[in-house]
């Protein structure tokens, strides 16, 4: 069975997908793809876009057994030339995934290119602020809000890896950069933190930062 969506998104995402049924939606960055399986079974026609052809594999065959009609792509996020203009009704990205983009601005371009006009792109990714903390030792931030990075570290198996830090307004200059007409800005979720690498967040900043907009007709 799909996953349940109010177990995958958050109920601020859920007002804006209560109408996907039958729609064309491609979710970027999908990951673990528990967003692409909640859509499909939404009854959404769903493309996953990922860079990690082990992940694609692993949620292609999930797809099979499952019986969902599912389409992979492996292509990084902006770089979706193998995908038409004016393709999707609904454009989604959730999770942590503006980390890992080193060109914001193509990313939302290329987001909302592949939107159809009338379509509607919808961001729910981490908090920038909380990102001041990341991999934090203290209470004190780690690292600068106004500085983008790249931040280098060491994966376990002694590779180096790259962490970008995009602000609020990044996204939002970026999204009205590329063509989108920002519809609502939610900072949302609180608490305690979720991971072990926010182990020094302060419980009153907002986990998530959500961008909802359209494309104009």
């Amino acid at each position: 069975m799909s996953e349940c969506p109010r177990l995958v998104f958050s109920p601020n995402e859920m007002r804006y997908l209560n109408d996907v049924r039958h729609r064309e939606v491609c979710v970027l960055g999908s990951g673990d793809n528990e967003a692409v399986f909640a859509l499909s079974g939404m009854g959404a026609f769903v493309t996953s876009v990922d860079i990690s052809e082990s992940q694609l594999e692993t949620a292609r065959e999930r797809a099979e057994k499952l019986g969902l009609k599912i389409r992979f792509t492996r292509t990084d996020v902006t770089d979706l030339s193998g995908i038409d203009d004016s393709t999707y009704d609904l454009v989604y990205t959730g999770g942590h995934m503006s980390v890992w983009i080193s060109d914001i601005e193509r990313y939302y371009w290329e987001a909302v290119r592949i939107l159809k006009p009338g379509g509607h792109l919808l961001i729910n990714d981490y908090h920038p602020v909380r990102r001041m903390w990341h991999e934090s030792e203290g209470p004190e931030p780690r690292n600068r809000y106004f500085n983008h990075g790249p931040y280098t570290y060491t994966t376990e198996e002694g590779l180096p890896q790259y962490e970008f830090h995009w602000m609020v307004a990044d996204h939002i200059n970026a999204a009205i950069h590329a063509g989108c007409t920002i519809d609502a800005v939610y900072e949302h979720g609180e608490g305690k933190p979720e991971e072990d690498y926010e182990k020094w967040v302060p419980d009153s900043l907002p986990h998530y930062l959500l961008i909802y907009g359209h494309k104009p007709l």
